[in-house]
């Protein structure tokens, strides 16, 4: 049985993307608000958006970001990108997630890891957290950047 993702789900992802920076060498979204559930709470229309995005250089992005969506952040985002950086890369299964952003009338919530450290997981299962969200479902979105590894 193919699962399949909500209708138009394409064109909203590709929208919701455009208020981010660019420099995004992958971007995922996973989970209920992308793909049919069933059961009683099978609300998709009002389902958060799970995204990861990836990127090569987190230092830069985070400080493009910073600049488009400041309130994104919590309170991190006065101690600046190369400290959110480093919580992202030091802590946890590296990856900083913003929670619970309305981004064109949709709930999401987005995480952002370096390219090296998700090839690293997805090759050597470090920690298994983006290698499991792989394991399900996921619509992916790929740049043309990122070359040399394939899904």
């Amino acid at each position: 049985m193919a699962l399949q993702a909500l209708q138009s789900s394409g064109v909203a992802f590709r929208k919701i993307l455009s208020h981010f920076p660019e420099e995004l060498s992958l971007a995922f979204a996973y989970g209920s608000g992308v793909y049919r559930q069933v059961g009683p709470s099978s609300d998709q229309k009002n389902a958060m958006l799970d995204f990861v995005f990836t990127v090569d250089d987190p230092i830069a992005w985070h400080s493009k970001n910073l600049n488009k969506n400041w309130n994104h952040y919590s309170f991190l985002k006065v101690l600046g990108p190369k400290f959110i950086t480093a919580v992202q890369n030091n802590y946890g299964a590296g990856v900083y997630y913003n929670p619970l952003i309305t981004c064109d009338g949709r709930l999401i919530k987005y995480g952002v890891i370096s390219t090296s450290i998700l090839i690293e997981d997805l090759l050597n299962w470090n920690n298994l957290y983006i290698a499991g969200r792989l394991q399900k479902p996921a619509s992916l979105a790929v740049s043309q950047e990122f070359t040399g590894f394939s899904l």
